[in-house]
């Protein structure tokens, strides 16, 4: 077996169309678009295509995005791996695994101390040492249950001469939100893009905020029934924020509905009636006010380099030593370290811990991202230690996570 660059992107297109029905590659013209795509894809800097061989036949592949990712307000390189593929008569010989373990080696040797994939099953990398990500909630209401701001400001709509500065915007935006990625030119297609309307907020010829959204019939309904599905949303400013929603508002009487995403889970207060439009009760006299899923995962591939990317970061008031026990039986290593904490900013030490706490790479990475409470890993008995006073202290440490935001996808 052997993982090199891809050329054949036909092969690949047909191969990923075996292993995702769901792509609908399932006409030459479909195929060809495909393959066109991803080969055009390749010429970017930060994306990477890879075969994985046997005898010189094609029988895996994945692609290689390289991100810089706001680690609690400081830039760090990170990785991610997508259309990870092994051809059907090769599924269960332990190929995926060979790609995943290539792909974590070659990070490491490149000294990038992050990856990050979206699982066609959360369970299946969670195996190989991936950690939960954040939670995202899609939020379905009418346009007329947001609030009215008299002083917002009325948005534009935006075109594909406003690219650099929607690009501008994110960027503005992904600085001051942990857990996003910088995005190169090509992900802003959207401006180009059919069926997808983009509108923001300009003040003294600056874009300060954007939404892109849109349009979906509703199932069953007539052609003036329609649906306003929410894509991107990133606003810099307050004023920016609430003159979205206020165009939101606005559309009460062109669409039956809102589909509005987010990683606020606290969105269900702007709404004045929060209720999701299904006006489900889900337990007892508990309304439904959202869908809940998570999608992202993380997993840290070098703890060490990953440690000096928090030397600014404070997770909490406490200062306690902690050493970590991490198991990480995909990569077939047992690590252990010692973090001192002064004031919550964590840095390396050759002294005794305080408390030792035993957990897989995957919770690690989790609780370190700001995914999950390290009380809750010991709940579900992901973490183990003795209990006591310092452990207490630990579990105070991380008791007010600061969760990732990320609305990159690949």
């Amino acid at each position: 077996m052997t993982l090199q660059k891809l050329t054949d992107f036909k092969a690949f297109t047909d191969l990923c169309g075996r292993c995702y029905p769901g792509m609908k590659l399932d006409s030459e013209e479909a195929k060809e678009n495909h393959s066109k795509r991803q080969k055009k894809l390749d010429k970017e800097a930060n994306v990477q295509h890879f075969g994985l061989y046997q005898n010189n036949r094609l029988v895996g592949g994945y692609v290689q995005y390289d991100h810089t990712l706001n680690l609690y307000s400081r830039k760090m390189d990170a990785r991610g791996v997508g259309m990870v593929a092994v051809d059907l008569p090769y599924k269960k010989q332990g190929f995926a695994k060979q790609i995943i373990q290539a792909f974590i080696k070659d990070a490491r040797n490149q000294g990038i101390p992050l990856v990050q994939l979206y699982p066609f099953q959360p369970s299946f990398y969670r195996k190989m040492g991936f950690g939960l990500g954040p939670f995202l909630h899609t939020f379905h209401f009418h346009p007329s249950q947001l609030p009215v701001f008299p002083k917002s400001s009325s948005v534009t709509m935006l075109d594909p001469a406003d690219k650099y500065e929607m690009t501008s915007c994110y960027h503005l935006w992904a600085e001051q939100t942990h857990g996003s990625c910088e995005k190169p030119l090509y992900e802003f297609r959207s401006l180009e893009t059919d069926g997808y309307h983009v509108v923001g907020l300009k003040k003294e010829g600056k874009l300060d905020g954007y939404m892109v959204f849109q349009f979906k019939q509703a199932p069953g309904g007539h052609m003036l029934l329609n649906d306003l599905h929410i894509v991107e949303f990133i606003a810099c400013t307050t004023e920016a924020y609430q003159s979205l929603l206020q165009f939101l508002h606005n559309q009460k009487d062109q669409v039956r509905s809102v589909y509005f995403p987010t990683f606020n889970q606290q969105f269900s207060y702007m709404l004045e009636n929060p209720c999701h439009t299904d006006d489900a009760l889900i337990f007892r006299i508990y309304h439904k006010i959202s869908e809940q899923g998570q999608g992202l995962m993380y997993r840290i591939v070098n703890v060490p380099l990953f440690l000096e990317n928090l030397s600014h970061h404070s997770f909490g008031k406490e200062s306690i030593r902690i050493g970590w026990k991490i198991s990480d039986s995909f990569m077939d290593e047992q690590l252990s370290y010692v973090w001192e904490f002064t004031e919550g900013v964590p840095r390396a030490t050759d002294q005794l811990a305080d408390v030792e706490i035993h957990l897989g790479i995957a919770e690690f990475s989790s609780l370190m991202m700001g995914c999950v409470t390290l009380d809750n890993l010991l709940l579900a008995g992901y973490a183990e230690a003795e209990p006591g006073e310092c452990l207490d202290q630990a579990v105070t440490l991380f008791q007010n996570p600061k969760p990732p935001e990320s609305w990159s996808f690949f």
